[in-house]
Parts: C-alpha cells; structure tokens; sequence
C-alpha cells in the first residue's frame, strides 16, 4: 500500500477523531481509506449516465447575497431544464432544492456549475419512475 500524507488544522483533526472513535474505526487509516472510498464512489456514480432524466439537486448555502445572486444567474441560465425551485431560510442559512427534467449532460453542467461556489454543500440525486 502506498502512503500519503495530509496537513490539517488541530479543530480539524480533533473533530476527525471524535466522529472516527464513534464509527467504531480501529485506526486513523482505516477511517480514512473508507472517506476516500465513499468520496469516489460519489463523484463516479454519474458517469455513465447519459439520456433523458429527472433529478433533484440539493443546495444548502449561507445566506448571503453574493451567493444567492449567483446561484440566481446559474437558475436563470438553465431556466429550460429547471422545473420546479423550492427553498426555505433556516437561521442564517438558505436550502433548496431544484427539480431538473432534461438530458443528463445539462442537468450535469447544472450541477457543476453549483458546485463550484465557494460555501454551497451540493447533491444530486436520480428521481426513479417505476
């Protein structure tokens, strides 16, 4: 196996190990590779899509206009996928949740573009019709 090494803040590195303790991972290691194998896993279970699809994407984000202008613009410029926009304000921060119907690839460079922005937490989920 190979071995990489990382820098991160203390805050950081305690808050890792209190969540590692709790899940029950014998080793920083182990606790790691998992991360890693799930943060694959997230970022390829798109990739071989293609096609007509429904999916929702998920925004939370501070509530602060910058963002919220641009995420606006990014709505405005995929108006022709985006079905339906619903979002609430909960303390200081804005979710929301966006119904995309279209060809993956557009609802893909949706999501992309979302995901860019600095303090959004982005997802995308497939909506399944049976």
């Amino acid at each position: 196996m190979k071995i990489i090494s990382l820098q991160i803040t203390d805050d950081l590195l305690d808050r890792f190990e209190k969540v590692r303790i709790e899940s029950g991972f014998a080793s920083k290691s182990e606790a790691l590779r998992d991360s890693i194998i799930k943060f694959i896993e997230n970022y390829e279970k798109f990739d071989n899509i293609e096609g007509y699809r429904i999916m929702t994407i998920n925004l939370v984000y501070p509530f602060k206009e910058p963002i919220i202008n641009e995420i606006s613009e990014i709505n405005h410029k995929f108006h022709s996928i985006i079905k339906a926009i619903t979002d609430w304000r909960i303390a200081e921060k804005k979710i929301e949740i966006i119904l995309a119907v279209g060809e993956f690839k557009v609802i893909n460079d949706l999501y992309q573009s979302i995901v860019r922005i600095k303090d959004v937490a982005c997802s995308v989920h497939e909506v399944i019709l049976d």
